[in-house]
């Protein structure tokens, strides 16, 4: 691997770690559902609304963001995203009903939207595409650093503080990426500067042009299943884990930990070989191993068979996720980039809640095996989906 610059370490790590906190904030409400359902007396299916509707409004509002960040660039998105994201965190923490919960998730889920877009987006302003994959790697590995520190020590806040102490510690944090992002985060103006300027109307036309397009359709549907892949199994883990094994929060939390830590160790160095062999190669292996340890997963009893397998299914999605954003941000130039990656979250948040939504129906009615079946073949559905892109871009 070459040496980085000062300002290269910088930067990755600013992204680093609002991914962080965006994806630890959706990843620890899975340990909390227990306590959640039984405060407010709902079904499973009831706890699915939660991600259904952070999910839905992310991948709507989203759509908005896109253009906006092309216009007013990557550093503003992220800074009103943080803003959005505390407001909807505090709101969370002071929920005293279901749906004023519901409400706080929602306004959360809609600043994480701007979080994860606008990070994308100047992490692919920043770094060429020859040495994106290492930079995407790196970034992303916060998805799986958040499951060894996020959700095991929200786990431990939930069962000795209470559930929405765990809410009202993200909007602080929040409060304090904001800084971070003031005072360490250059603006790019450069490459702002360079970007096609285009009434907001025309956005509704380029948005139909990638849709039209079969190259990034089929990218766009590639990230569809993989986060509806994802997230359809990691919604309800802690659900199966206390109701079948009677497995506490801060227990569940333990899972995580140790299954996330060879992920995050990983992901870097998946970047630097997708840059090697081909990122999307090693996307399309690494889904299909993921779909595979999917179908082990609910088949196995406490212990360290668990432990390893749901190791495995965070390493393989290591492997894939750093490769999937390089590629999918090289799928347009640049000045439409955030418009494209605003599409492709807007995909991804409609998979995770059509997944989510499935799967608390599932998982009431067929259990925690359905719900990794349906994650599986999600999998094998981006795999394909991602491979057929090879007939139209030599990414």
């Amino acid at each position: 691997m070459p040496p980085r610059r000062r300002d290269e370490i910088r930067i990755v790590a600013s992204l680093f770690f609002i991914l962080f906190l965006g994806v630890a904030d959706n990843q620890i409400l899975s340990p909390l559902l227990p306590a959640i359902r039984t405060q407010f007396g709902k079904s499973s299916s009831d706890m699915g609304l939660l991600f259904t509707g952070y999910s839905f409004c992310a991948g709507i509002s989203v759509l908005i963001w896109g253009p906006v960040s092309d216009r007013f660039g990557r550093k503003h998105g992220l800074r009103y995203g943080l803003i959005l994201f505390c407001a909807g965190s505090f709101i969370s923490y002071l929920a005293l009903d279901f749906y004023p919960l519901l409400a706080g998730r929602i306004l959360t889920g809609i600043g994480a939207s701007m979080l994860s877009l606008n990070s994308i987006s100047y992490a692919a302003d920043f770094f060429p595409y020859a040495n994106r994959g290492w930079a995407m790697g790196s970034i992303f590995s916060s998805y799986f650093a958040a499951l060894i520190l996020g959700v095991p020590l929200g786990s431990w806040l939930g069962d000795k503080y209470g559930w929405n102490v765990v809410f009202g510690t993200m909007g602080i944090i929040a409060l304090l990426l904001i800084l971070c992002v003031q005072l360490l985060l250059p603006n790019l103006t450069a490459k702002a500067a360079a970007m096609r300027r285009m009434p907001l109307s025309e956005y509704v036309r380029q948005y139909l042009n990638f849709l039209r397009s079969q190259g990034s359709f089929y990218a766009l549907l590639s990230s569809l299943f993989a986060s509806a892949g994802t997230m359809g199994f990691l919604a309800f883990i802690g659900v199966w884990l206390h109701d079948t094994f009677g497995i506490s929060s801060s227990r569940v939390g333990l899972v995580f930990l140790i299954a996330g830590a060879a992920a995050l160790l990983a992901s870097p160095l998946a970047g630097s070989i997708a840059d090697r062999i081909g990122k999307r190669l090693q996307f399309v292996i690494s889904s299909t191993a993921l779909a595979l340890f999917l179908f082990i997963l609910p088949n196995l009893n406490w212990g360290a068979a668990l432990f390893g397998v749901f190791g495995l299914v965070s390493l393989s999605a290591a492997f894939r996720q750093g490769p999937m954003e390089a590629v999918l941000t090289e799928i347009v130039s640049s000045d439409s980039r955030g418009a494209f990656v605003a599409l492709k979250n807007s995909f991804s948040q409609l998979g995770i809640g059509i997944a989510t939504l499935l799967s608390g129906i599932l998982f009431e009615k067929s259990g925690y095996s359905a719900v990794c079946t349906l994650g599986a073949v999600c999998c094998l559905f981006s795999a394909g989906a991602m491979a057929f892109t090879f007939r139209y871009r030599n990414l």
